[in-house]
């Protein structure tokens, strides 16, 4: 029988690199929505995507609060580095929240990185309608949408939530979905805050948000309601091949 030697020498495949565990159940949910808008007849010439999950991440958004950036860029930079390694052209990192410490990471990885508030402040650009922004606390108190250079074109069809609807969105919805709570037990909440504010649209702001979208949109709840979902705009130009395209503005 022959083989093939594999050696150090030989490329690697170019390849997303997907860093997650933050939480594990939706940076999985990210790389299954992936192949899900795969629409090739054959799976040799599916994307190739590596995912690292490391659930050993500080909470981003405890760290944040109490100003302990450092204890969230270093590991982010060491976990990026290995993906880069493995032959990761271009990086994700499944955490919504702990964008806030990008500008603290190397230029090398920096250069590497596709920015999901990037993906989704160019979403609402062309979307209609105003949106619920659903997200972390920590996200929320950071700014890390408000912050972005094109936030003013799109602010005034973002809702944001008061501090009551936050703290019961990052508590009995994003939270409860790190947990492994069924997310159709979880959608509610989401309804509610909804019609609340009279909107049929949501910003997916958060990893977990977009695995909700999914149970939501496919429920009978969530006929007429739609979703900026950046993790699955993303997933189709990936799956597209968009993600190695020689042009990719949108994606950096």
């Amino acid at each position: 029988m022959m083989q093939t030697a594999v050696t150090q020498d030989m490329p690697l495949p170019r390849a997303l690199g997907v860093l997650g565990g933050m939480g594990p159940l939706s940076s999985a949910e990210f790389v299954r929505t992936i192949y899900e808008h795969v629409r090739g007849e054959r799976e040799q010439e599916d994307p190739a995507v590596l995912l690292y999950s490391d659930p050993s991440f500080p909470d981003r958004t405890e760290a944040f609060l109490a100003g302990e950036e450092e204890r969230i860029a270093v590991p982010l930079e060491a976990a990026l580095r290995r993906l880069m390694g493995m032959g990761a052209d271009r990086l994700v990192v499944c955490c919504m929240t702990a964008h806030h410490v990008f500008p603290l990471l190397s230029d090398a990885v920096r250069a590497r990185l596709v920015s999901m508030v990037d993906v989704t402040i160019e979403a609402l650009e062309h979307a209609p309608g105003r949106h619920l922004l659903v997200c972390s606390n920590g996200s929320r108190a950071l700014g890390i949408f408000e912050r972005h250079p094109a936030w003013a074109r799109v602010a005034d069809r973002v809702v944001l939530p008061d501090a009551d609807e936050q703290a019961a969105l990052h508590r009995d919805v994003i939270y409860r979905a790190k947990r492994n709570v069924d997310p159709h037990a979880l959608l509610p909440v989401l309804e509610a805050a909804l019609r609340r504010h009279g909107v049929t649209s949501f910003v997916a702001g958060c990893s977990e948000v977009h695995l909700l979208a999914k149970a939501f949109l496919a429920s009978p709840r969530g006929a007429g309601y739609a979703c900026v979902d950046p993790f699955d705009l993303l997933a189709q130009r990936v799956a597209h091949g968009a993600a190695h395209a020689a042009a990719e503005p949108a994606l950096v």
